[in-house]
């Protein structure tokens, strides 16, 4: 493997990725007060919606335009940082800023938020360290 010996391994990647997934469901559980059931009870406030779907669609093009151009794993590191605190901060939206009369908001985020998490996954980086390998 032609990878320098700083150069973060991938399951460094794999651990921070879990981590930060894995902290969206214990505080949509024990924070949040689990999974949100009912109907809304009025509109939404369209602000936070906004701010949320503005934070996903960042985290999104992080993951498909940004981080398929870095060619490097230091690279890679901070851009899934990023992407991950974003797409963490659409659930925070939802647990913190919206309030229990709007659960089917709530909800929403929190499936929006892990959808973007999962998206995030380190498979690119196996697949930049295989292509550098020489063989």
């Amino acid at each position: 493997m032609n990878q320098p010996l700083n150069s973060p391994k991938p399951i460094v990647f794999w651990i921070i990725w879990f981590a930060i997934f894995n902290g969206l469901f214990m505080l949509q559980f024990f924070v949040g007060g689990g999974i949100p059931k009912g109907e809304n009870e009025g509109e939404a406030p369209a602000a936070m919606i906004a701010v949320a779907g503005a934070l996903a669609i960042v985290s999104v093009v992080i993951r498909f335009l940004v981080i398929p151009k870095l060619q490097t794993v230091e690279k890679l590191m901070p851009a899934m940082i990023i992407g991950l605190a974003l797409a963490e901060a659409v659930g925070f939206v939802g647990i913190f800023l919206i309030g229990k009369e709007f659960p089917e908001t709530r909800m929403a985020l929190f499936v929006t938020s892990a959808s973007a998490i999962a998206a995030l996954a380190p498979i690119y980086v196996n697949a930049l360290l295989d292509k550098k390998r020489v063989w």
